[in-house]
């Protein structure tokens, strides 16, 4: 089956949002919300609820993570 890249998109994603994040770089969240994404789009493709789903809680929390980053940024900033 072809998956048109996006899984070689999700890969390069994934690995580069873990990178940026063990270097405590915010985007890595961005980065890693696309890899989610194009992992649920590989899921769509193949028809696996399995990976639809894990890839649905990885976003979320990739989506937890931003918000929580964001937040602790502004609130050491007011100090």
């Amino acid at each position: 089956m072809q998956y048109y890249g996006i899984d070689w998109l999700a890969t390069v994603a994934g690995l580069t949002g873990v990178y940026l994040i063990g270097s405590k770089n915010k985007y890595g969240f961005l980065i890693m919300m696309i890899a989610s994404l194009s992992w649920m789009t590989v899921g769509f493709m193949i028809g696996s609820l399995a990976l639809i789903l894990g890839s649905a809680v990885f976003f979320s929390l990739h989506v937890r993570g931003w918000v929580k980053w964001r937040r602790e940024a502004r609130e050491s900033m007011m100090l």
